[in-house]
């Protein structure tokens, strides 16, 4: 009877345990993920709303670059190009909450698409970090060429004098983030703004779906026979309370005075679960916790010491009551009995010590003798043998539903590099080693960020005898940004059929693209016509990083010109055809921003001056040129993930 008590108890109390440390080790498991879920969708969404703001910023300037053109070629005096960069600043529409805005050296607004803040001083107004918002950004942008802060927005002065007003789009106390670049020309300051308010709520609303989803997973977990798990925050309330049956909130350990809350504020954050003894009077718990710093979470899987123990008990007292009887009989009926006790706990025992050791992804294979003892056994072993099975069996359903997870996830990761490939196919295939166009040696490549990208180049000829180079940025990431890189690439080669002036083709370009954008998408476009004969080079640059040239003694220098705005802004704008020579051995070396803003380990940029440095160093073909530039790349990056598409087109003229 001892021996079968002990033998029942150990192999339950084996199995249990390592049945509550898998359930502990899984829903871990399961609210790290949840967590790094959650932390990445809300970087991603401040990372791309600073990356919309900068890219609004940077076309708002554009256009505000053009105006000052116009002045400084006499289209315009300098007081009517300003009048009209503000009364196109107050008309443009960004979609609310955003907007864009202007103020001058003093701090005044001159002009914003929040007509409200019209003439109002913003020198008392602060930053999250108690500078003086307008000075502060004043300075940094005029420094650094751009800035980022984060604000509370109070009401305009003037309308929170006003007595009755009731503007319900008026929000007191808004927090807000704006992209600040600074305009040189004029000495303003330019101010593309929005709410942080999206984001708040985005992440309140996924972790109250991560805690409403936890709680309802634990409410139906069931740990041996009457256990539970439950989750405790560090400030003692229950993310996920325990059943109000068990009693556990309110009890008392009664050899330390200490509360289970109490108890379970001294796990530390270790990944393997900590195992405590907690007696409250009236049972005697088991506990495996850990803690989930991150969260201030401690997750505590409870089993009373009660289902380790009932079963050997139950067998205790029936074979006390057998040997009750005369001696001859409880002999002969002890080993009767002991016949037909020990054989199923020792198969339940050999079962429960191969459990752990089984593949569970597979389809549950138990044996007949095992299946058969619930429908055999209407005793305690019949019900110990049931609960294996159903531990086996739930235990096999939520592997598979983590494999079908996972199997989801590989489906969406095979469809992005579909996409890839879709994309890579677009654009003209990369050139063997020696391949040229009459002795010109052209090489090209394209570095997405993500799975797809939305930088593009192209090369062809045009039907005179001339090489059409094109390369461009679109807005956004992803495949948006890779679908309207597609509808551009087409525009270029179509445009091309019966247009070969770079300027015109852009003017063209520029108004298929903005005639249907509610997106308000663009892409700043490169677009160049090479004469092989005697090396003249049309080109015009809508917003684009001017291209560089490396002359045959090897300097590298940049060629300067803007011909207007990014394609998709302005509908109609009149772009500036510009011109240049490629002598015989120079090089013509085109870029995305990607390369030039590369980011490297101390958070520094790339820049044009590490760039044209870079360039002066002999490199042979441009094949070679072009992955020179890639490998100092990811030397400056050291590792770091690559923030932006990156693509270079080079091409050397005989």
């Amino acid at each position: 009877m001892v021996v079968s008590r002990s033998d029942v108890t150990e192999a339950v109390s084996t199995s249990e345990a390592h049945s509550v440390g898998n359930a502990v080790d899984l829903v871990r498991r399961d609210i790290e993920a949840r967590w790094a879920a959650l932390l990445n969708d809300k970087i991603t969404a401040v990372r791309g709303g600073r990356r919309q703001l900068q890219q609004l910023g940077g076309t708002v300037q554009s256009v505000l670059m053009e105006f000052a053109e116009q002045a400084s070629r006499g289209t315009l005096t300098e007081e009517e190009a300003k009048i009209t960069a503000r009364t196109w600043i107050n008309e443009l529409t960004l979609g609310h909450p955003r907007y864009a805005a202007i103020y001058d050296a003093n701090g005044r607004v001159i002009a914003s698409g929040d007509r409200r803040w019209i003439g109002e001083d913003l020198t008392s107004l602060t930053d999250f970090k108690g500078r003086p918002l307008a000075q502060a950004m004043y300075d940094e942008s005029r420094a650094l060429g751009r800035g980022f802060a984060m604000y509370r927005k109070p009401e305009p002065p003037s309308l929170a004098q006003a007595e009755g007003s009731h503007d319900k789009d008026r929000t007191p106390g808004e927090t807000r983030y704006a992209y600040f670049g600074y305009f040189a020309q004029w000495d303003w300051v330019v101010v593309v703004s929005d709410s942080v308010q999206d984001v708040i709520d985005q992440v309140e609303m996924r972790r109250h779906q991560m805690n409403t989803a936890l709680r309802e997973t634990l409410s139906e977990l069931t740990l041996a026979r009457s256990g539970c798990m439950f989750i405790l925050a560090d400030d003692g309330g229950m993310v996920a309370p325990p059943p109000s049956a068990t009693g556990l909130e309110d009890g008392v350990d009664r050899r330390t005075g200490l509360t289970l809350k109490q108890t379970l504020q001294g796990i530390t954050a270790s990944e393997r679960p900590e195992r405590l003894d907690y007696d409250d009077g009236e049972s005697r718990w088991i506990i495996e916790a850990v803690r989930f710093k991150p969260l201030g979470w401690t997750l505590a899987a409870v089993v009373p010491q009660s289902d380790f123990t009932a079963p050997a008990m139950v067998l205790l007292h029936r074979q006390a009551l057998i040997f009750g009887g005369t001696l001859l009989l409880a002999l002969l009926f002890a080993w009767m009995f002991a016949i037909r006790i020990v054989r199923p706990l020792e198969q339940l025992t050999g079962y429960a010590r191969q459990l752990p050791q089984q593949d569970l992804t597979t389809i549950a294979t138990v044996p007949d003798h095992i299946a058969a003892l619930p429908r055999q056994r209407r005793d305690e072993v019949g019900r110990l043998a049931a609960s294996f099975l159903f531990m086996n069996r739930r235990l096999r359903e939520n592997i598979g539903r983590l494999m079908q997870e996972a199997s989801t996830r590989e489906r969406y990761e095979s469809e992005l590099n579909i996409a890839r490939l879709i994309q890579t196919g677009l654009l003209p295939a990369p050139p063997d080693a020696d391949t040229t166009f009459n002795g010109t040696d052209l090489y090209a490549l394209m570095l997405p960020a993500k799975e797809v990208g939305g930088d593009l180049y192209d090369y062809f000829m045009l039907p005179d005898g001339r090489v059409c180079i094109a390369i461009g940025d679109s807005s956004d990431k992803g495949v948006p940004a890779a679908l309207f890189m597609a509808i551009t690439r087409t525009l270029i080669r179509a445009t091309a059929e019966d247009e070969t002036d770079p300027a015109r083709m852009l003017q063209r370009i520029n108004n298929r693209l903005a005639e249907n954008n509610p997106n308000m998408m663009f892409v700043t476009l490169l677009l160049g016509v090479l004469d092989l004969k005697d090396g003249s080079l049309s080109w015009a640059n809508a917003g684009h990083p001017p291209p560089a040239i490396i002359d045959a003694q090897g300097r590298a220098r940049l060629l300067t010109g803007r011909s207007g705005p990014a394609c998709g802004v302005i509908e109609n704008t009149v772009y500036r055809p510009l011109a240049a020579r490629l002598d015989s051995g120079e090089v013509l070396v085109g870029y995305t921003d990607g390369v030039i803003e590369a980011a490297g380990a101390d958070g520094g940029l790339y820049g044009e001056r590490r760039l044209l440095t870079r360039l002066q160093r002999p490199a042979g073909s441009s094949a070679a040129l072009a992955l020179g530039i890639v490998e100092d790349l990811k030397h400056y990056a050291a590792g770091a993930e690559q923030s932006d598409d990156i693509t270079l087109i080079v091409i050397r003229r005989p």
